[in-house]
């Protein structure tokens, strides 16, 4: 059974594509793209939250303890983003390995184009 709080983010969701499809100084589909994709991030995302939380919205102390912890969850995941990203900045990407030679990568593209 779908519950309230689901067809509530469905219909906010809903809203904001009417307003993008209707803004005139929206021309881009890549505009879209990218309003599109960042609501959608934020509505699964704040529903994965409000299911492994079991969060409560029939107070205000719930609703406040839900923002908390879905601010809390995006900072989490931003903060483990940035040290992976660090992670493979700090790996050495040369072709050190005797396996692997520019010889060999060659001969590897050559083949596969023809």
């Amino acid at each position: 059974m779908i519950s309230w709080i689901t067809l509530v983010l469905i219909g906010i969701f809903l809203v904001i594509l009417m307003m993008v499809f209707k803004a005139k100084e929206v021309r881009h589909k890549l505009g879209f793209v990218v309003v599109a994709s960042i609501v959608l991030f934020l509505v699964f995302s704040f529903y994965q939250v409000y299911m492994t939380q079991k969060l409560d919205f029939t107070s205000l102390d719930g609703v406040l303890n839900a923002g908390k912890l879905y601010v809390g969850w995006l900072g989490n995941m931003f903060g483990n983003v940035a040290k992976v990203s660090n992670y493979a900045i700090q790996q050495d990407w040369t072709l050190s390995n005797s396996s692997v030679s520019a010889a060999n990568i060659t001969s590897a593209v050559t083949a596969a184009v023809k």
